[in-house]
């Protein structure tokens, strides 16, 4: 069956569809800031001679200090003072200043980075795979990205490159790169110490300090901390128990060696830890009927009404829940890395030799109900990595500037998911017109366990290279070259144990259990091994007609290597090819208005081949509802990007950022039908249609003004205010583009405002986070399989926050 691009369309869900409540107090608010702007205007021109340009920011993505300006790469790069400035010290919060990136996920566990729509494979991380997005913290490449998710109270800056990035970076960026910098230890001492406190009982409490360490100038040291808790938005109504709280608190320590003139050595341990009781789905609403109004069998509520459960009333942003099962997640993630930089009479030899590991403990409820149909659905995963890269950077300024290097990578994940159940899974996996349900089945269930371990390992080994040569003054050629080669093998065990013991059952009985814990929880293993020659290449022409534009034309390419399925079902394919993309791309970079202005944009084509994606279809006997990886033949992401920077006066600034992303499925002719489609068929042609986690147009606009005050204790003091606004058009955030998983759009709006010193040695601040109070989800989906057939479920957003924040310099 095919479904036409008008049937199910999230395009339709444009603008206009944001509410206008929110659209209405979101004018209220900008409008509230006219005052403000025309007082800006008519303060007093700078004195003569003394420029209001914008903060240069300078990037290191071709491992040398370079304008962010000068760099022939679509990127967005954010310095300290943006990322403090909205309050946000980790990717997850920093995506709404980025409009390419967007972070999608269920869980932390489960979470992926999407640039220009492609990177990761869903809403559900997948074990067999990584994703296209790679992101380096301080020169190591992070094998989970949910490393990333702690406050960084170091922070410096960002880097989010877009396409790919092989013949610059070590690892998986076929879709881009997200480069994030701490701070380097300083031999001059300084402190930086935040506290706040908000609403639902936030706090947070943020410390930094460096300095020389003995005393020598050979050596210096810093030290990080961070804490941070809030109680949750979501209470139940059984237990009054909170759910999607924060509680997280980690440590960072560096050390800076300077053993000689020449020899500069960085060694960064950090450790974070994370608990929350966690990623509780909200009922949204029951389907009864399919598309061509034939009624929906077997309906939920039959079922419900079998082992006496009623649904509350549907009203999700109440942030109501009764689910009966305990539900939280502790997390964990460490690491020690040492890189150490020798100057070779200008060129730079860099070594970078990292070890991390990640811990994810879950106890999670698998279903989103008050009865104990599961009792655990948990995927406890253990994550080690390794690392080591050499690479050569030659110095600048000449008729070819180059970087080479070689980067090998060791993963191990061991994951083992047990699904547990209690005494109402019989009456809601089981056939329903049985009066009353048969004992047998009970026995089979109840107090049984399904147990699926995997254990996926890597080698991967790389060479890449990117070099520059100077035709003239203004027209340059960049060319690169990348190599991978990666082994993979996984073992897998599947199993059952639990439950009453079949000796003590009847003979006549004990066939029947085994045969439906069989279907269950399968006993099965096997072993899985592939390896792939992957390259990777890069050319770009770039002219700057004038001192102030910099237009460009690239074409890179790049693949990652095939992934692991790990399920029960042998019909499923074992191994999924590689995935391949070809980025096509024109942009310009500019500086206007004496550096008052900077406008930069481009134009993208993004060809995926062979694209993986995660897939959720009901597998086995019993119609359990799994997720595996299949290739899509071809998917295409298209658009336009800008990025602008305004400085109004030396006091305002304002900023607009933007991309309108055309991606689809290109050829998808085979694919899972949504729910309400299934009856008729169970192969659908998506050609056509928008990719999960896709919004067509997404764009964040904002500003910043200072009032100087009087002086404070001999102190020049500012006030200021600031704020932006995030705008996403609709999305899918289940890969069949059901319209039961179309998350609507929505616009989330953010204002800060305080007083601080000039030179920060104390700032009290004021913020105010989704200040429409918008109503809004993280993803939506029918899930299609028992035990919550026809439910329609999802998770909701955090409503309005606000608090003030005190910090201090030393």
């Amino acid at each position: 069956m095919k479904l036409r691009h008008a049937d199910l369309s999230a395009d339709k869900l444009s603008l206009r569809r944001i509410g206008l409540k929110h659209w209405a107090l979101a004018t209220v608010s900008l409008a509230a800031l006219v005052p403000v702007f025309a007082a800006a205007q008519q303060a007093p021109a700078p004195a003569s001679g003394k420029a209001f340009t914008l903060q240069d920011v300078v990037i290191t993505a071709r491992h040398r200090d370079e304008r962010a300006q000068t760099v022939p790469i679509s990127l967005t790069a954010l310095n300290s003072s943006q990322i403090h400035n909205i309050g946000s010290l980790n990717l997850d919060k920093i995506k709404q200043l980025v409009p390419s990136l967007t972070i999608n996920g269920y869980n932390p566990r489960n979470t992926g980075l999407n640039i220009r729509s492609i990177g990761s494979v869903g809403f559900f991380g997948y074990d067999g795979l990584e994703g296209g997005v790679g992101t380096y913290v301080d020169g190591v490449f992070l094998g989970r990205p949910t490393s990333d998710d702690f406050d960084i109270p170091d922070l410096q800056s960002i880097e989010v490159l877009r396409g790919p990035q092989g013949t610059l970076f070590g690892k998986n960026t076929v879709a881009g790169a997200v480069v994030i910098h701490t701070k380097l230890p300083s031999l001059t001492p300084q402190s930086d110490f935040s506290a706040s406190y908000g609403n639902y009982n936030y706090w947070q409490l943020l410390g930094y300090t460096t300095g020389a360490l003995g005393s020598s100038n050979n050596a210096a040291f810093s030290l990080s901390v961070h804490a941070t808790q809030q109680n949750g938005f979501m209470k139940n109504t059984v237990t009054a128990q909170r759910y999607q709280n924060t509680d997280d608190k980690g440590i960072r320590t560096q050390v800076l060696l300077f053993p000689n003139d020449r020899l500069t050595v960085r060694i960064i341990a950090n450790y974070d830890h994370s608990d929350s009781n966690c990623c509780v789905n909200s009922p949204l609403g029951v389907v009864t009927n399919y598309a061509n109004g034939q009624p929906v069998s077997p309906s939920i509520f039959n079922r419900y009404a079998a082992v006496g459960y009623t649904l509350p009333p549907i009203g999700p942003f109440a942030r109501q829940t009764d689910t009966n099962g305990w539900t939280h997640y502790a997390m964990e993630t460490g690491g020690l890395s040492v890189q150490a930089d020798y100057d070779l009479g200008g060129f730079t030899l860099s070594s970078i030799t990292a070890g991390s590991y990640y811990n994810f403990y879950p106890h999670l409820d698998g279903d989103s109900v008050g009865i104990p149909v599961y009792t655990q659905a948990n995927q406890t995963t253990f994550q080690r990595q390794f690392s080591q890269e050499l690479r050569i950077t030659s110095p600048s300024g000449g008729k070819i500037d180059y970087t080479a290097g070689l980067f090998g990578f060791y993963q191990q994940i061991n994951d083992q998911a047990v699904y547990s159940y209690g005494p109402d899974a019989a009456g809601l996996f089981q056939d329903t017109t049985k009066t009353p349900l048969a004992a047998i089945e009970n026995v089979a269930l109840n107090g049984f366990s399904s147990v699926q371990t995997d254990i996926p390992s890597t080698y991967s080994y790389a060479a890449y290279g990117q070099a520059t040569y100077h035709i003239t003054p203004r027209l340059d050629f960049t060319g690169g070259a990348r190599v991978t080669y990666e082994d993979k093998t996984g073992l897998f065990y599947g199993g059952h144990t639990g439950g009453v013991s079949t000796a003590t059952l009847p003979a006549a009985e004990a066939p029947t259990v085994n045969a439906l814990r069989n279907a269950f929880g399968p006993n099965v293993s096997y072993t899985l091994a592939t390896f792939n020659l992957l390259p990777g290449g890069l050319a770009t022409l770039s002219y700057k007609p004038t001192s102030n534009i910099l237009s460009y034309a690239t074409y890179s390419y790049g693949e990652k290597s095939a992934g692991l399925n790990f399920v029960t079902v042998t019909t499923i394919p074992a191994i999924v090819k590689p995935e391949s993309v070809s980025n096509y791309e024109i942009g310009a970079k500019t500086t206007l208005l004496g550096g008052n202005f900077l406008l930069n944009g481009d134009l993208f084509i993004e060809q995926d081949n062979n694209y993986q994606s995660t897939v959720f279809e009901p597998v086995g006997a019993a119609g359990k509802l799994t997720a595996f990886l299949a290739n899509v033949k071809a998917v295409r992401s298209q658009g336009l990007e800008i990025d602008s920077k305004l400085a109004v006066t030396s006091q305002l600034s304002l900023f607009l950022s933007g991309v309108y992303d055309e991606a689809y499925y290109q050829s998808n002719r085979s694919a899972a039908c949504p729910f309400e489609v299934s009856n008729v068929t169970a192969v659908c042609d998506l050609t056509g249609r928008p990719l999960a986690g896709s919004s067509k147009w997404t764009g964040t606009i904002g500003g910043d003004y200072e009032h100087p005050l009087p002086p404070i204790q001999g102190h020049d003091t500012v006030a200021y205010l600031g704020g932006d606004i995030q705008l996403r058009t609709g999305f899918y955030s289940t890969a069949d583009d059901s319209k039961y998983g179309l998350v609507p759009g929505y616009a989330l709006g953010n204002i800060t405002f305080g007083v601080r010193t000039a030179d920060s040695r104390w700032d009290l601040s004021g913020w105010v986070h989704n200040f429409t109070n918008a109503h809004y989800y993280v993803y939506r989906m029918v899930t299609g399989t028992l035990p919550d057939y026809n439910l329609v479920a999802g998770s909701v957003a955090p409503p309005l926050t606000f608090g003030v924040t005190l910090a201090a310099r030393f």
